[in-house]
C-alpha cells in the first residue's frame, strides 16, 4: 500500500476538522451502530451517526466491508444494527454495487429478502462531473426524501482515474467541490457516512496530493492492506476519543471469509 497515502491519512485524521462536533450526547451513543467484522468483540467497529468513515485499500475487501456493514446496520438495535426502520442510501460512484452479495447477506442474517432490499436505494453516476453536482444539489433531498441513516459513496476517486483528458487543475477544483459537499452531509443531515477508496488502480502523484483535502474530512478509518507472509488482510483501524481526539488505533488480521461469513449472536 502507498506509503503517500498511509502518511498523509495519519497526518490528516489527527486533526480534527472544524464542523465536526466534539462532544456526543448519550442519544448520539445510543443511536449507533455496532459492527462485528468476524464475530469476537475484540474486532468491532462502533459507528455513530454523524460519523465520516473512509475504508481504503482493496476494493474487493473494503467494498465487501461496505455491503456487510449496510445490510448490519438494517438489523434491531440489540443486534448492533440502527433499527429495524433504518433505510440505506447508496450513491455508486464506481459501478460496484452488488446485489446478490446484499442478498446472500441478507439471508446470513435472517432478513426478509424483499422487504431489506427496499430500504436500500441506489443511485449511480457515470462521470465525476456528475458525481460532483449530485452531492452538492442531489443527495440531501434525497437523505429526507427517503429518509436514511446511512450514506454510503463506493469508490470514492475512481473516476478521477478513468477521466482520460481531465487536467490538474479541474481535478483540483472537483476534489474541492467535493470535498466541502462531502464536509456537510454526515452533520447537517444526522447520517452515517461511508466511503470507499481503492488503490488497486494507481492513483497519480497529483490526485494523491490534491487527495488530501478528501481524506481530512474523515474522522475514523478502516485501513485495508494485503499481508505480505499469507493469504490474509491487515486491518488497521483509526478514530478520535475524547475531547482531545487521540487517534485510537486497532490491528488486526483477518480473511475474505470473515468478512463473507456473519456470525449470528
Amino acid at each position: 500500500m502507498s506509503e503517500l497515502i498511509s502518511q498523509n491519512l495519519e497526518n490528516n485524521i489527527c486533526t480534527q476538522p472544524e464542523h465536526l462536533t466534539n462532544l456526543k450526547t448519550a442519544y448520539d451513543y445510543l443511536n449507533r451502530l455496532s459492527f462485528t467484522i468476524n464475530g469476537t468483540c475484540n474486532k468491532t467497529v462502533e459507528l455513530l451517526a454523524g460519523d465520516a468513515v473512509c475504508l481504503l485499500g482493496d476494493s474487493r475487501m473494503i467494498n465487501l466491508m461496505l455491503t456487510k456493514i449496510a445490510i448490519h446496520s438494517l438489523l434491531p438495535k440489540k443486534y448492533g444494527g440502527f433499527s429495524r426502520n433504518s433505510k440505506v442510501f447508496i450513491l455508486d460512484a464506481g459501478n460496484c454495487t452488488d446485489v446478490y452479495q446484499f442478498v446472500d447477506f441478507m439471508k446470513q442474517y435472517g432478513l426478509d429478502t424483499k422487504k431489506t432490499l427496499r430500504k436500500i436505494m441506489v443511485s449511480r453516476v457515470f462521470t465525476v462531473y456528475q458525481l460532483t453536482h449530485f452531492l452538492k444539489y442531489e443527495l440531501s433531498k434525497a437523505i429526507r426524501e427517503y429518509k436514511s441513516n446511512m450514506v454510503i459513496i463506493p469508490d470514492l476517486l475512481s473516476m478521477l482515474v478513468q477521466e482520460p483528458d481531465i487536467n490538474i487543475g479541474e481535478v483540483e477544483f472537483l476534489l474541492t467541490e467535493i470535498t466541502e459537499a462531502l464536509k456537510e452531509i454526515p452533520v447537517n443531515n444526522k447520517v452515517l457516512l461511508i466511503s470507499s477508496i481503492s488503490l488497486d488502480d494507481k492513483l497519480c502523484q497529483s490526485v494523491l496530493t490534491l487527495g488530501n483535502k478528501v481524506f481530512g474530512i474523515f474522522n475514523k478509518c478502516i485501513e485495508v492492506d494485503k499481508n505480505k507472509t499469507n493469504d490474509k488482510f491487515e486491518v488497521l483501524i483509526q478514530g478520535k476519543q475524547g475531547i482531545e481526539y487521540v487517534t485510537v488505533k486497532k490491528y488486526m488480521s483477518l480473511s475474505s471469509q470473515d468478512i463473507l461469513t456473519v456470525t449470528r449472536r
